[in-house]
């Protein structure tokens, strides 16, 4: 009996150490089973020592029931590698910010010399200024809230956060819904975050994917905002709805924001998951683009920051791949980018965060931050793993030089000589 009981959480285990990649529904069938030790290992693995022990006390421990204590020593040893690997995600985070900060200095040093031509090309390790560029090894290192890991894993909002829920940004109160979070007695808001959930672009809602990323925000002085999107039946249907709705709620932001204690000119972020990171640097690419910005066209919808999580950063169909495909917008105008993916993605391949990530640093001036996550999957911000709390802390990171820059919109990094004068005025660096 103890051997078919722990047939699930060995079988979860298998599948979040060695994911099914091809064919693609046996591929999606694997990442659901095995989400549970993926991204709960040390609740698996409490489950499997009770059953077993519960099972081993019982007299006479039978062939069987020996059988099932190996079975579960083998799923423990796995789900021990799996926290290993959630553990790991502080060291890549650390380390991607460790490059952004190495390149950045480098572009800073070239910028106005005569054959400088671009940005420090990626791998390039020029020496950084530790008096003036704040990089990992003087940043207070990320400790994990094991308390958050184990007591709490499905973030609920703390008291000191108020939200108001089923907003509208638009005419289809249904289609551009979202909730807003704030924390209580903020006396002004310090930026904007907004986050665009996934689905494939069909499906999906606010407040479900990076609820502990938002909380923290609103902790912290911040608007964040979840937010919905006009869905439909494929990508390339709903395009470029889906991203002119994100930009009206930017409008909505600018014009209506002030009415709920968002000022005009706050710093704006957008963060995605899937296919929300999609929009998300749609967004960010294609600033003050008239075709994306249908009667309110003069707005200016730079924004100070954009985030991409577990994304796909394709053509969303072969008759949109000129307008739909984030790389076929020039990075020069990108702001400040973080891109942070799982090398275990069996649905979003990490190959397209790559492509993105070559294209903006080939063409940005601004920083791109870009990490891989080792063994993480598809959603991997849906609990408060020892993981994705480690993608929270680097976010936080990434967004608090934005704030702190106290301007609406970043087009690209001053020439140094601009740097020199601006180094008392919140100049954004990492």
């Amino acid at each position: 009996m103890l051997p078919l009981l722990l047939v699930p959480p060995a079988l979860s285990t298998v599948l979040a150490l060695t994911p099914v990649r091809t064919p693609f529904p046996a591929a999606a069938a694997g990442w659901v089973i095995g989400l549970p030790a993926l991204e709960l290992p040390l609740h698996v693995g409490a489950g499997v020592v009770a059953v077993t022990a519960g099972a081993l006390t019982r007299r006479p421990v039978t062939g069987t029931g020996l059988a099932g204590a190996g079975l579960a020593a083998l799923t423990c040893a796995g789900l021990a590698v799996v926290q290993a690997r959630q553990l790991a995600a502080t060291r890549a985070l650390d380390r991607a910010f460790d490059e952004s900060a190495r390149a950045d200095a480098g572009t800073t040093e070239h910028a106005g010399s005569a054959d400088h031509t671009g940005p420090t090309p990626v791998g390039r390790a020029e020496p950084v200024d530790t008096e003036n560029t704040t990089t990992t090894r003087s940043a207070a290192r990320h400790r994990t809230p094991w308390s958050r890991v184990l007591l709490q894993p499905w973030p609920l909002r703390p008291r000191a956060v108020e939200a108001r829920t089923r907003l509208s940004y638009g005419p289809d109160t249904r289609a551009t819904r979202f909730d807003l979070y704030t924390g209580k007695g903020t006396d002004r808001v310090r930026g904007v975050l907004i986050h665009i959930h996934g689905g494939h672009f069909r499906a999906g809602g606010p407040s479900r994917e990076s609820r502990a990323m938002l909380f923290e925000h609103a902790l912290r002085g911040w608007a964040a905002i979840s937010t919905t999107y006009h869905l439909s039946p494929t990508p390339e249907a709903g395009f470029p709805q889906h991203l002119v709705d994100i930009k009206r709620l930017i409008h909505w932001i600018r014009t209506e924001g002030p009415l709920h204690g968002i000022p005009a000119d706050a710093p704006i972020v957008v963060a995605g998951s899937s296919a929300g990171a999609h929009i998300a640097m749609m967004t960010a690419l294609t600033a003050g683009d008239p075709q994306f910005q249908p009667g309110f066209e003069d707005l200016d919808t730079t924004l100070a920051g954009a985030i991409g999580l577990y994304g796909y950063y394709g053509r969303l169909g072969a008759d949109t791949k000129e307008v739909s495909d984030p790389v076929r917008h020039p990075a020069e105008g990108a702001p400040p980018i973080a891109v942070i993916h799982g090398t275990a993605d069996m649905y979003t391949p990490v190959k397209g965060s790559r492509r993105l990530v070559r294209h903006l640093r080939g063409g940005s001036s601004n920083p791109v931050v870009y990490a891989e996550l080792p063994g993480a999957q598809h959603g991997f911000d849906a609990v408060q793993s020892a993981r994705y709390l480690a993608v929270v802390a680097a976010i936080a990171r990434f967004t608090e030089p934005l704030a702190e820059s106290g301007v609406s919109s970043l087009r690209c990094r001053p020439t140094e000589q601009d740097h020199t004068e601006e180094r008392g005025n919140h100049a954004v660096e990492w």
